[in-house]
């Protein structure tokens, strides 16, 4: 009985020792995971994060990083003002029952100013939860994310040092899904957007006069891109480029060796906005040669009253949409449903663009060439711009 008592203590002992050790070595993962994350923004040169420090858990039920005032700023030019967004802290555990879900401990307010202005963001749900890829666990941060949710409600966008709302969104859901090492059949980066209730606040409606009472009631976007897109190697590469003209460069490099790979992508669009829903979606593929082709169908509903309120708030848009209406003419109808609507289905490639069953014009050749290496601008003579040098 003693042996057994003895044998028992030993391995509860053990137990305990090899899940101390895990823990240890979660946090130690994730706190490498977080910093990593930091140094990459860091890097760009656009922006920066400090903090105070960096606490681990001290929980044993839990792996987790702790940042004190997070500090965090983007400048993406010079001659913009900078932006700057802080908070009291930013988090994120990992329950060791469940090593590959990493659960973001957000702030419910975050400080926003600028040397212009300055504001607060908050919200009363703010829950963002990533797969992590288990490579994660080896050491290897440089593609950590696999997919992603969030999922926020109650946002609030507030300036005059937070005592003015400006906006609020009644949800907002995201989700993101990354495979690094995508070929042309496989998807390579999926996205998900899916707003509700966004309005204005009533006095910037007023000032601004704006229709519908300033709230758009929903917005939907996706987007997905098939075929060999590493999107971390890619920001690397490009915070690696001080000049942006370089970085511009790489980036249509970038999608030149995608288009020739085989790549393609899809996307669509619904808004609810007023009186009128309109729906978009479309898909572009290349093929051997980097050359385009696709579809797209676009359409709308009650565009009659959509319209109307929009020249009862701004008279001036009389002319503009009026053009606009009269170039989508043939693509206009009306019912008793659904008022004046908008049905277009569009096809584009080598045998040119085709509208609704009719070729409406040709697609002339994407010239990769000339985009890659574009010929240097003429010169301007001195003087006054004008081109012709003085005497």
């Amino acid at each position: 009985m003693r042996s057994f008592i003895k044998g028992l203590g030993g391995l509860v002992i053990l137990v305990v020792l090899v899940w101390l050790g895990l823990w240890l070595y979660a946090n130690m993962r994730l706190k490498q995971l977080v910093t990593a994350e930091i140094n990459q923004v860091n890097a760009s040169g656009t922006a920066h994060i400090s903090y105070d420090k960096i606490a681990t858990s001290r929980s044993p039920l839990l792996a987790s990083v702790m940042i004190s005032h997070p500090h965090w700023t983007s400048q993406p030019e010079p001659s913009v003002p900078a932006v700057t967004a802080s908070a009291a802290s930013l988090g994120a555990h990992i329950s060791l029952l469940h090593p590959l879900t990493l659960h973001v401990d957000m702030p419910l307010s975050i400080a926003i100013s600028s040397s212009e202005a300055s504001g607060a963001l908050t919200f009363e749900v703010a829950d963002i939860t990533e797969t992590l890829s288990p490579s994660i666990w080896l050491g290897d941060t440089d593609n950590p994310i696999i997919n992603g949710d969030a999922q926020f409600a109650g946002v609030n966008l507030l300036a005059s040092n937070g005592s003015l709302q400006v906006a609020q969104i009644g949800t907002l859901t995201l989700h993101e899904s990354l495979n690094a090492n995508a070929n042309a059949s496989q998807t390579a980066l999926a996205l998900r957007e899916d707003m509700h209730d966004f309005s204005l606040s009533p006095i910037l409606t007023r000032l601004l006069n704006l229709p519908f009472g300033g709230k758009i009631e929903h917005v939907a976007v996706t987007a997905r891109l098939s075929g060999p897109l590493d999107w971390r190697s890619i920001a690397k590469q490009e915070a690696s480029f001080q000049d942006q003209d370089a970085r511009d460069k790489f980036m249509l490099q970038t999608l030149h060796q995608w288009a020739m790979a085989g790549g393609s992508g899809q996307g669509s669009l619904s808004l609810k906005l007023g009186p009128c829903q309109l729906k978009a979606d479309g898909t572009v593929a290349f093929d051997k040669a980097g050359q385009p082709s696709g579809k797209t169908d676009v359409t709308a509903d009650h565009l009659d009253q959509f319209t109307g309120a929009l020249t009862g708030s701004y008279p001036g848009l009389q002319d503009w949409i009026s053009q606009i209406e009269a170039t989508l003419s043939p693509y206009l109808s009306t019912t008793t449903d659904g008022g004046q609507e908008l049905a277009m289905h569009t096809v584009y490639g080598k045998g040119g663009i085709v509208v609704n069953g009719k070729k409406t014009g040709d697609l002339p050749p994407l010239d990769w060439n000339k985009l890659l290496n574009p010929p240097p601008a003429p010169a301007v003579a001195p003087g006054d711009g004008s081109g012709a040098a003085s005497p």
